[in-house]
């Protein structure tokens, strides 16, 4: 197994809302994820998971605290190089999917490939339909999303994902809309395509089932990490 380090955080501090509200969400949280390795991340409702979540991921800056990529300090970068990072590096499974309504299945898989704008057209589709395929909705590439149930389209923003082969997947709660089987489907896909690719994952879960099947389980309390343990 590859055990390159994919993503590091260090000593990450965040402050939320201002003055008698204020909160301190994070309280010097570090972590090491690997590659080939998958993550959990539990603990009570509020004590810190989304907002670690959303820093790994770029799309917020912590107060303190540096988050670096493949060897790359993130932190703090302009927000033009935020996004490019983000589009590059990182695949964020939301835990609403957050897809464009009267837009098929493949084309909303297909928007971070454009962005990103390394494939052609015909390899955009070719890779759109196997990564649909692999969740089970390989039937389904031109159905508007807006005709699809609540756990396909959870299934295509897991497909939209993993569009530009990110070093770094995250997911927020990515199974707590789907049934068990496809919940199932879904977790399985990530792990293999963890282990095959030497990726790593970090995913927020309150499935105590999904947990136990990833590798490191981190468990946060107010605002920090208080243990880690294997699964």
């Amino acid at each position: 197994m590859n055990h390159d380090i994919c993503l590091t955080c260090e000593r990450l501090e965040r402050y939320l809302g201002q003055d008698e509200s204020r909160v301190h969400a994070l309280r010097g949280v570090s972590l090491t994820l690997e590659a080939g390795t998958v993550h959990a991340v539990v603990g009570p409702s509020g004590c810190g998971k989304s907002t670690l979540l959303y820093i790994l991921g770029l799309l917020d800056q912590p107060d303190g605290g540096s988050v670096t990529i493949k060897s790359e300090p993130v932190s703090h970068l302009p927000d033009d190089e935020l996004a490019r990072r983000r589009n590059e590096l990182i695949g964020f499974i939301f835990q609403f999917h957050f897809l464009l309504e009267d837009f098929s299945a493949q084309e909303n898989v297909m928007i971070p490939m454009r962005r990103l704008g390394r494939l052609r057209g015909d390899e955009m589709l070719e890779r759109s339909a196997e990564l649909l395929d692999a969740v089970g909705l390989g039937g389904k590439l031109k159905r508007p999303s807006r005709h699809l149930s609540g756990g396909e389209q959870q299934r295509v923003a897991i497909a939209r994902a993993l569009a530009n082969d990110p070093d770094v997947i995250l997911a927020d709660e990515p199974t707590g809309n789907l049934d068990i089987e496809n919940s199932q489907r879904a977790f399985d896909l990530l792990q293999r395509i963890v282990q095959e690719r030497g990726k790593a994952l970090l995913l927020v879960t309150h499935n105590p089932q999904i947990a136990a099947l990833c590798d490191w389980i981190h468990e946060m309390e107010d605002g920090q990490i208080v243990n880690v343990r294997r699964a």
